[in-house]
């Protein structure tokens, strides 16, 4: 498919460089991955290992279940001996803390491994000895299917399955303003290469269990509107195992928090099962910056939809009075 899109030449040479000069390749995502994480580190371990490169796949949390249906899920690895690769593609990940291995693996940000940076968030810090970061992308498995066109690899249908969750995942199943013509050229190019629009939508926004409807119900009820219209909500752990769910339970609710009208912006505050508390930001609104907010806290994202968390953090409800004369 013909693309306006030009990539940066000079990057794909360098790109094309490390494939030529390593043995041993990891793709790695950011922890707690999303679609677009894991749709990207997949998309781009199907595509090398079709022209014979030797790559793995990894995350530092395990393949979340509503996520199983990626072609390959199973292939990716949480432990590996950080020795055995000499390069590394970290994708969708805006700050290298974020992949969480940099206590137990240091040497995966170290100078003596080619780090290729891939990723589409504003935010990045460009800490890759290569950096492949296009912010006005949708998603970075979209930047991976320019890639790969540009390196002239062919796209399997297991490969444009997860290029195009990637794209669903980020793009709010294309109702995020993110969304451009571009995105839906390049997912209708997806389509026409077997990428299955039945499985993504049915994973990931049409599969919901009577629990996690439940933990649903439990959070809107808790929901409230503070005075400067911020839509907010905490979800203790107790709240989501109670009812035997996990905090992966809580995918989506915010973006339906998000769609009320009297809100101008929307978080969800929710603590992990590590013992970390972290933050979902988003707004549909012009005015208001998501990122921004983020960022004070350590995190990032995009201005639409951010996120930010503090480790061993613990939520605390805090009720609040006040006496109105009439």
């Amino acid at each position: 498919m013909n693309s306006p899109v030009i990539l940066p030449q000079a990057e794909v040479e360098n790109i094309k460089k490390a494939l030529n000069g390593s043995t041993k390749i990891m793709a790695l995502c950011h922890a707690n991955p999303d679609p677009d994480a894991l749709g990207s580190v997949l998309g781009i371990t199907h595509a090398l290992k079709s022209i014979g490169v030797n790559i793995t796949a990894g995350c530092f949390d395990t393949v979340p279940e509503r996520m199983e249906f990626l072609p390959g899920s199973e292939l990716v690895v949480q432990d590996f001996d950080e020795n055995d690769y000499d390069t590394y593609f970290i994708l969708d990940c805006g700050h290298p803390k974020m992949l969480k291995f940099q206590d137990g693996k240091p040497k995966i940000l170290s100078d003596e491994v080619k780090k290729i940076n891939i990723d589409h968030h504003p935010t990045n810090t460009n800490y890759g000895d290569v950096n492949f970061v296009l912010t006005e992308q949708a998603s970075t498995t979209q930047i991976i299917y320019h890639l790969l066109n540009e390196l002239e690899i062919k796209i399997t249908p297991a490969i444009a399955t997860c290029l195009l969750a990637g794209i669903y995942g980020d793009t709010g199943s294309f109702m995020h303003q993110n969304t451009s013509p571009e995105t839906y050229r390049v997912a209708s190019d997806l389509m026409k290469k077997g990428g299955n629009v039945g499985v993504i939508t049915k994973n990931l926004f049409r599969n919901y269990e009577y629990k996690t409807l439940k933990l649903w119900g439990k959070v809107l009820d808790n929901l409230h509107i503070t005075e400067d219209g911020a839509a907010i909500v905490g979800v203790e752990k107790e709240d989501y195992e109670s009812l035997g769910c996990t905090r992966e339970d809580l995918a989506g609710v915010i973006d339906i928090i998000n769609s009320m009208p009297e809100a101008k912006y929307s978080v969800i505050l929710s603590e992990d099962e590590k013992g970390n508390v972290k933050a979902s930001l988003r707004t549909r609104r012009e005015d208001m910056d998501m990122k921004a907010l983020a960022e004070q806290f350590g995190g990032g994202g995009h201005v639409k939809a951010s996120g930010f968390m503090v480790n061993g953090g613990k939520l605390q409800k805090e009720v609040k009075w006040k006496i109105v004369k009439e």
